[in-house]
Parts: structure tokens; C-alpha cells; sequence
């Protein structure tokens, strides 16, 4: 105790900056404002209680690399439900899922329902081609676009790789979905497979495609990115809009959490920040409520090491 009242009396100009730093994620921007909280502070507990309920650390933006926001908005809440209800999990009744690929980053859980597809897209290839070697293996010609890299980490007859990248609008690095369904020649195709992982990009290229171009595929395995962002009202507007075109035809049938990057409580809903879904075309496949817990026995940690993120029935 006498330790304890020692400190108390003892809050410095360093406990104010270092205050700043780790709740507020900034130093003190003069020397001034320094004084003000050392000034009005009786102790390092008020000093703590006082930088907490300050409208800043309610709304702050930490910086990419720290990963983590918090905000409790009620207008923020209300339309970030919206958005989540429309990813709500479904359960197919006639087909169970199966693991596609390896365990931890790269591997996804689909519905084992592969019958007649013959081609499959891959979008966002890096080192990691598991995924698309499960697909080569069940005889499905596998069409693979990455503009990040200069060849693939392994060969495959059924593979078809260019190095092109996956975007809103035609580049000469990136290429439209639309454009190469028709360069490929699977224009009004019905029979094809879909895998995106376009780190973050994905919410732009969802947000321009026309409104029947995911109608092309049975079962859709997207990460999506940056859910911490959706504080940002122009971010929020394109996710609304991706949303209403990933879900047009298709119904969310799993989620997992990737736990490379940390939750986030946005409009007072703790969410991480990246999050796989699969998704399935609704014409094919008899759907009801999911009464599943997430993540399931097919799921692994992305990053071994660290525990599973536990996102539950993922109902909102």
C-alpha cells in the first residue's frame, strides 16, 4: 500500500506520454496538451480513466500494423448488422463438407458436391496451390491468375496459369472476372468453381461486377478483408454493395476466422478482421438453418501456434 500511494503521488511528464502512446496509439501532440491530463490528474488511474472516455480513444483507428479498432457507434452497429446478416450460415441438406487442401492457410471447407464441374478459377496464388491441386485431381481444369508472381510453385497439366491479376477495371496487370470468363470461353457456363483470395481487393472487384456474373459458379471460397475497416463510412458503402452481388445467388454455407490478424469491436460487434466463406449457388442446393458452431472439426488455425478464433453460430 504505501508503494501504491508513492506512485500516485508520483505521475510524470513520461507517464503522460506513455499513456498517450498505448491507449491512445499517439504521442502528445505538444507539450501543452501533455500538461492538460497531467494537470487534471490525480493519479495514473485517473489519468488512465480519463484518456479512455475521451471521444478519441471511442472512435481511434489503430494503424495497420497493430491490427485493432475499437468503435461503438450506434449508426456504425445498425449497418454493419446488415451486413453481417446477410453472411448468416446456412446448412445444405443433401451434401455434407469436406476439407479441400492442406490444413492451416490455403485449405477450405466446401460441400462435397463436385459432380459435372469441369473448370475451376484460382484466383490469388502466392506459394499456395493445395486447393488447386485438389481440383486437378478430380479431373477439373484449373484457370489460375496471380499478377505477384513470376511462375508457379508447382506444375500440373490441368493447370492454367497466367500472370494476371483479378481487378474492378481492365489494366494491363489486371483483368475483369467478366473478361475472363469470355477470354477462356465460359461465358453462360454454369459448371465452374470459384476461389478469391485477392488480399483486400476483393470488396472492389465484388462491388463493379455486373449483377449475374457469379451466377457462373456452383460453390464460391472467398477471404475477405479488412472487416475492422468498415468504421470508414466510403469502405462500409463498397462492402454494402460487394454484399448484395456476393449474395445475390448464393448463400453463405461456413465461415472461419483467419487468426493471422487480431478481432476487432466495431459498432460495439466483435469481429475479426479476415474471415473465409464458402458460399453456394441457392438453385442447386436445398438450404436451411445452420445449427453449427464455428469453427468445426474440418477447420484448422490459419497460423499454427495461436488459437483458433472462435466466431460461434455466427448469427447476428
Amino acid at each position: 500500500m504505501l508503494g501504491f500511494a508513492r506512485r500516485k503521488k508520483m505521475l510524470t511528464q513520461d507517464d503522460v506520454v506513455w499513456a498517450f502512446a498505448h491507449i491512445l496509439g499517439r504521442h502528445p501532440r505538444s507539450a501543452a496538451e501533455a500538461s492538460v491530463f497531467l494537470e487534471a490528474c490525480a493519479d495514473f488511474r485517473d489519468l488512465v480513466e480519463k484518456l479512455v472516455a475521451t471521444p478519441e480513444f471511442a472512435t481511434r483507428r489503430a494503424s495497420a500494423s497493430e491490427g485493432f479498432v475499437y468503435d461503438d457507434s450506434e449508426g456504425v452497429q445498425r449497418k454493419v448488422l446488415a451486413i453481417l446478416r446477410h453472411m448468416e450460415p446456412m446448412q445444405a441438406v443433401d451434401y455434407a463438407k469436406i476439407r479441400i487442401g492442406k490444413e492451416c492457410d490455403g485449405g477450405y471447407v466446401m460441400l462435397d458436391d463436385f459432380k459435372g464441374i469441369t473448370a475451376a478459377y484460382s484466383i490469388g496464388i502466392c506459394d499456395e496451390v493445395s486447393w488447386d491441386l485438389s481440383m486437378a485431381e478430380r479431373g477439373i481444369e484449373v484457370f489460375q491468375y496471380d499478377h505477384t508472381i513470376d511462375a508457379l510453385p508447382l506444375q500440373n497439366d490441368r493447370f492454367h496459369w497466367s500472370k494476371k491479376g483479378l481487378g474492378p477495371f481492365a489494366t494491363a496487370e489486371l483483368e475483369t472476372l467478366p473478361r475472363l470468363l469470355e477470354v477462356n470461353g465460359h461465358l453462360g457456363r454454369q459448371d465452374m468453381l470459384l476461389k478469391c483470395d485477392i488480399e483486400g481487393c476483393e470488396w472492389e472487384v465484388l462491388a463493379h461486377l455486373p449483377q449475374d456474373c457469379l451466377r457462373h459458379f456452383k460453390q464460391i471460397v472467398l477471404e475477405i478483408h479488412y472487416l475492422e475497416r468498415l468504421v470508414d463510412p466510403e469502405f462500409l458503402t463498397q462492402v454494402e454493395r460487394a454484399i448484395g452481388v456476393l449474395t445475390a445467388d448464393h448463400r453463405v454455407i461456413h465461415v472461419h476466422a483467419n487468426n493471422h490478424r487480431p478481432y476487432s469491436i466495431v459498432g460495439g460487434i466483435p469481429i475479426p478482421s479476415v474471415l473465409e466463406i464458402t458460399l453456394v449457388r441457392t438453385q442447386d442446393t436445398r438450404l436451411i438453418k445452420s445449427e453449427e458452431v464455428f469453427p468445426t472439426s474440418l477447420d484448422t488455425p490459419c497460423y499454427r501456434g495461436r488459437a483458433d478464433f472462435n466466431v460461434g453460430a455466427f448469427r447476428f
